[in-house]
């Protein structure tokens, strides 16, 4: 009997010690699905934190398009909120691949062409550098000014709030979209049919109202077909021409070597954060094209021939010589440049490296889009750019002929619907 009772404690015990160890295993499974929870958002894959150069980094699993400036709220499980991050910074990877958002719907995907690792802070609309992407063998050049959004697996930075640790709380996060106007189509007013008459004489059917018209005075049911005016419901133009102005020429002397001058080009910086520009070397009497596969480290301009409609420009003669300063009485040396812009057309014109603007007869002209569902936006271009074409609004404006003396330009517009075409001469208010 007390062998029995002692078989018994030790089962007791054992099982106890079974019960304790499940209650244990399942809790610590709870707990872990607790913090797998919190760290991921509700459609996404896990997201990653990191610390690099005193910011918090969030590196997604997945493609998003947060951009500097958006934010990103912290929430408890409630949905009430505990703070507020403004993203600071964002990365992206060298040649990573993106879907860039343009302001006027369009989406462009393809491979970032930048060797580095892209690194836009809160002021990326304002970079002159495009943004140029790779898609199906070519190059697209895109203004920063243009872009919505980037939409890639690129890091995210952002300061992290104070007595907050974001492993504890969920994340929500906030970007600015914009919403389509939304068209409701009218539907056509029914017609009351005439029935045909019955032993009471009546024209319509019982409780059917009738439609009454007023004429010269008179009431009537009926109305003449000449008094029945068309609806117009015509588009108005939707271009505006606002500017016409000279614009610097891009090219300043700055140096040579030898009998070899060297021009800055003041539309194309270094890099997208530096503040210096590229500086080309100019053969004498070669023709030179735009580069637009241009890489980091390279020059904005290559040789050309003058059989390709892409020469830019050429230096026809290039001289240094000494000239006495007026001031100061020594004497100065001067490198003059006789330059051929094959774009702009026009006689050759001189530059040197005494002077601080070159205006060489390039006209910037501004246009202002004015359609009523859309917001307002303007576009610039050159004297130099007949034949350019802008899309706004399933539209597609082409600027045919510019008069630099009068100050027009003569605009075609094609759109909204594929049979509407409309020409329109422009000039300034």
């Amino acid at each position: 009997m007390s062998k029995l009772k002692e078989y018994s404690d030790k089962f007791i015990l054992i099982s106890l010690l079974i019960l304790l160890a499940c209650l244990f295993i399942e809790i610590s499974l709870k707990e872990d699905h607790k913090t797998t929870h919190r760290a991921s958002s509700e459609n996404a894959e896990p997201f990653e934190f990191e610390t690099e150069n005193g910011y918090t980094v969030l590196i997604p699993g997945n493609s998003h398009q947060l951009m500097p400036g958006d934010i990103i709220s912290v929430q408890e499980a409630n949905g009430s909120d505990v703070g507020i991050m403004e993203i600071i910074n964002v990365v992206f990877r060298k040649r990573a691949e993106v879907t860039v958002i343009l302001e006027n719907g369009e989406e462009i995907e393809g491979r970032l062409t930048s060797q580095d690792d892209l690194n836009l802070n809160k002021d990326w609309k304002k970079l002159r550098q495009p943004l140029s992407v790779a898609q199906n063998r070519k190059i697209i050049n895109i203004s920063f000014s243009e872009v919505v959004a980037i939409k890639s697996d690129h890091k995210v930075f952002f300061n992290n709030p104070k007595d907050i640790d974001l492993q504890e709380f969920s994340l929500s996060f906030y970007q600015p979209k914009k919403i389509k106007s939304l068209y409701l189509e009218t539907p056509e007013r029914p017609e009351w049919e005439k029935k045909s008459l019955d032993n009471n004489e009546t024209k319509y059917d019982l409780f059917t109202p009738p439609i009454i018209y007023l004429v010269d005075g008179k009431l009537t049911n009926n109305i003449a077909q000449e008094t029945l005016l068309p609806e117009k419901n015509e588009e108005k133009f939707g271009m505006e021409l606002i500017r016409f102005s000279n614009e610097p020429y891009p090219y300043k002397l700055v140096s040579w070597i030898g009998e070899t001058p060297y021009f800055e080009d003041t539309e194309t910086r270094n890099s997208p954060t530096s503040s210096s520009f590229v500086r080309n070397r100019i053969e004498v009497g070669i023709p030179y094209k735009k580069n637009t596969q241009r890489l980091r480290g390279q020059p904005s301009l290559v040789p050309s021939t003058m059989e390709e409609n892409e020469k830019q420009l050429m230096v026809e003669k290039f001289v240094v010589q000494q000239y006495k300063d007026e001031k100061t009485g020594g004497m100065k040396i001067i490198g003059r440049a006789l330059v051929k812009d094959f774009k702009l057309g026009g006689q050759s014109f001189e530059i040197n490296n005494q002077m601080s603007e070159v205006y060489a007869g390039n006209i910037k002209i501004e246009v202002r889009m004015t359609l009523n569902e859309l917001k307002n936006k303007i576009f610039t271009f050159t004297t130099s750019d007949t034949g350019i074409s802008f899309d706004f609004g399933d539209r597609v404006y082409s600027v045919t002929e510019i008069d630099q003396v009068a100050k027009t330009i003569l605009v075609s517009k094609k759109g909204p619907s594929p049979d509407q075409e409309i020409e329109k001469l422009l000039s300034l208010p």
